[in-house]
């Protein structure tokens, strides 16, 4: 090589060299201005958007968002050479990352899409059945100062959600509950349920809900009055206004642990309507005010359908950027689980609400059991504390205090279950599946009827 070739190269690579330094440099303050940026957006996402309900599972972000804000600062600091070589792994790292995401994003994009609620009503509608959508009492709240429904349209096509792959349609009874009607006909009522959107059985067909699996087993009249969202003050609302009027023997508080005392009676306890259940003689009435009931809701679904249209938009614009944030890796390592050390305010105002549903049920001579439903998340961590996760022994504390029967389902059924994951919709953070009802629902007849059996 001439002395001219020479210099040449050895000047192009100390071009290349200078270039990649100011690159590796630029890279880095890019990662700074980044994480002061995630940091923001964290806080925002966890302190304005949910008014800091959700700090605990934003907790970890917040680490990931500190731990590169040190990281590039520390990044700045390296030699020129280190620091060209740290960025550029870190490049292939992150490019091998959204490949896999791409790859995982690609194998969802394939998948057969259902058809969208409003899809399902409208061809249920052009084939000339009425139908509407189900409504949960917690989206009406406030739409009239003077009647908050409980449930919705009577007898009619109800379709509710589709988180099995097939769509929950049911006909709803005479009170807009999911029911078969003739329920309300029978000379003695053995069984009611109250609670949210697992006792009402959002993701699965009629008769695989916990009360038609009751119904099953026991061959015995069942009542669910429950509805999606449903906290405490509603559920004791429900038991207020429908239980006298069929006075069941057994009526069952369907406890789900993640929500009940988590958020949906911290909302409730906004609502003057809900807020009067706890008066002695306050009734809506609503039993004999059905007709005000229709019109309330069906007044209220066009508002209802707007904002689903809307949702789905929302839904479907943020779905085409899901690979810019990890969607498919961070469900897949479970990332976004809830926190096992997560607590729940035990509000001394859920003592009072069972308290009154406990009388309620002893006027009649019936017996009020408290039913503890599991969480998903209970059952991704091994090293669980299964008697402090959201306060377990602290709400059986409370239910044991007012003397009322427990049916741990935790204990009775997913805690001896081989694959306990197996029992909620496609193995995920969803609702239970159809077997998993069905196992509820036979703890439930074992558990009441041994204790009755005792309890003579």
């Amino acid at each position: 090589m001439s002395l001219t070739n020479k210099h040449g190269a050895e000047g192009n690579a100390s071009r290349k060299k200078s270039k990649s330094s100011q690159f590796s440099k630029w890279f880095s303050w890019a990662g700074v201005i980044a994480s002061v940026l995630l940091f923001a957006y964290i806080f925002w996402r966890a302190e304005v958007v949910y008014g800091g309900a959700r700090s605990a599972i934003y907790f970890k972000y917040y680490l990931i968002s500190l731990f590169f804000l040190g990281f590039w600062l520390f990044v700045l600091r390296l030699k020129q050479l280190w620091r060209i070589n740290i960025v550029t792994t870190f490049i292939s790292l992150v490019m091998a990352i959204y490949l896999s995401e791409g790859i995982l994003q690609l194998s969802s994009y394939f998948k057969v899409n259902p058809k969208s609620k409003i899809e399902v009503l409208d061809d249920f509608i052009a084939s000339g059945i009425d139908a509407v959508p189900a409504v949960r009492p917690r989206d009406v709240l406030g739409v009239n100062s003077s009647l908050l429904p409980l449930s919705g349209v009577a007898n009619i096509t109800t379709v509710g959600e589709n988180e099995s792959g097939k769509w929950a349609v049911y006909k709803s009874d005479r009170y807009g509950l999911n029911n078969p009607d003739f329920e309300w006909s029978a000379s003695s009522v053995d069984w009611l349920l109250t609670g949210d959107s697992f006792t009402e059985g959002v993701a699965v067909q009629p008769g695989e809900d916990i009360a038609g699996q009751i119904r099953k087993l026991t061959q015995e009249h069942v009542i669910n009055l429950g509805r999606s969202g449903n906290g405490p003050l509603t559920e004791l609302a429900g038991i207020v206004e429908y239980a006298p009027i069929i006075e069941p023997k057994k009526v069952l508080w369907i406890y789900y642990e993640f929500n009940d005392l988590g958020g949906d009676l911290h909302r409730e306890k906004t609502s003057e309507i809900l807020m009067k259940y706890l008066d002695n003689n306050f009734s809506q009435n609503l039993v004999d005010r059905q007709p005000e009931v229709n019109k309330l809701i069906r007044k209220y679904l066009p508002q209802a359908q707007a904002q689903a249209q809307a949702q789905a938009q929302v839904l479907a614009q943020s779905q085409k950027w899901y690979w810019t944030r990890l969607v498919g890796i961070r469900s897949l390592i479970k990332f976004d689980s809830f926190d096992a050390n997560a607590a729940v305010n035990i509000d001394p105002l859920f003592s009072n609400i069972l308290f009154k549903a406990k009388s309620i049920v002893e006027k009649w001579d019936g017996r009020l059991y408290f039913v503890y439903l599991p969480d998903f998340s209970r059952y991704i961590d091994p090293d669980i504390d299964h008697q402090q996760y959201l306060e377990k022994s602290k709400v059986f504390d409370v239910v044991n205090g007012l003397n009322i029967p427990i049916v741990d389902i935790h204990q009775k059924v997913f805690s001896k279950h081989e694959d306990p994951i197996s029992l909620f919709v496609d193995r995920k953070n969803n609702h239970y599946n159809a077997k998993g009802y069905a196992l509820v629902a036979k703890e439930i007849a074992t558990s009441v009827k041994e204790y009755e059996k005792i309890n003579k």
